[in-house]
């Protein structure tokens, strides 16, 4: 498998988080090696966000430490972007991410742009200027995702997708995505760490899904993978993704991944998760979780 396919996720470089995570945030040393790691395995995509803690302060001071690996970077406007500074913002995430200009800037989700439409002509704009190479949008569901193929356009978009938020659910839209040249990227491939949770504790409101975790587990079981060859080898195996995000807590959850990616999925593997159908689509959103 080609690591270039992977986009190195660095909110946990800026902020704890997701359901399973244990460590907290790491120190500025072990950032460090995490970024040199990622750079030396080939890859050289990192995602981002203003809001992302610390996230972009620990690129840039990864970028000025090794002058001689130089990430390209994803992030994201805030919500609550003022299209009258939005030049000023650009520079300052430059000037913070230690780099000339942007891979990606993206709108955090659907109703930013609803919101503030006339910001994207100032995308467009600055990627003219050079300052941004592609504009892009972070979508939740595949309605947003129409909207996006069929009124807009956009360089890339980048959505769920997972074992259980899988092609059943998303393959004909991004096909659809695909035929418009519309780079897509993916995130929550280990869907927020529960695909690693005990089935035996899941909270009440996660219970819906208690049949489709028991199948991926008798997956993992009868074929003798793992949860992360599954998962990654999963979506990394979809011609129409063009890009997949992966986050870390930890250099040795770096290597272990990675180890993992190697080994891809057979056919059958694939066909299986494939047959994977979730009837309660809104919790494939983890911010629905709690109230539902």
């Amino acid at each position: 498998m080609n690591n270039s396919k992977i986009i190195l996720g660095t909110v946990q470089l800026g902020m704890p988080y997701g359901i399973n995570n244990s460590k907290g945030l790491p120190s500025l040393d072990e950032a460090m090696d995490i970024l040199d790691y990622t750079f030396e395995a080939d890859i050289r995509l990192l995602d981002t966000a203003e809001v992302y803690g610390k996230s972009q302060e620990v690129i840039g001071a990864f970028h000025r430490k090794y002058p001689n690996k130089r990430f390209r970077i994803i992030t994201k406007l805030a919500k609550d972007t003022d299209i009258n500074i939005l030049d000023k913002q650009v520079h300052q995430n430059l000037l913070k991410l230690g780099v000339d200009s942007l891979y990606g800037y993206m709108f955090h989700n659907f109703q930013t742009l609803e919101k503030n439409p006339k910001i994207y002509d100032e995308l467009l704009a600055l990627r003219k200027q050079g300052l941004i190479q592609k504009v892009g949008i972070s979508l939740y569901n595949n309605a947003e995702i129409e909207q996006i193929v069929s009124n807009h356009e956009f360089d890339f978009i980048q959505i769920p997708f997972n074992l259980l938020d899988n092609h059943n659910y998303r393959g004909e839209v991004l096909l659809k995505a695909k035929k418009r040249n519309i780079e897509v990227h993916t995130r929550s491939v280990f869907l927020q760490g529960l695909f690693f949770k005990d089935i035996d504790h899941l909270p009440i409101y996660l219970e819906p899904l208690r049949k489709d975790l028991e199948f991926l587990q008798g997956i993992v079981q009868e074929q003798k993978i793992s949860v992360e060859q599954l998962a990654m080898g999963y979506v990394g195996s979809k011609p129409y993704i063009d890009k997949f995000l992966i986050g870390v807590e930890s250099i040795d959850q770096l290597k272990s991944n990675l180890s993992f990616y190697e080994k891809g999925l057979s056919e059958k593997q694939l066909a299986m998760i494939d047959e994977i159908h979730i009837e309660r689509i809104e919790l494939l959103n983890p911010s629905n979780w709690k109230i539902a």
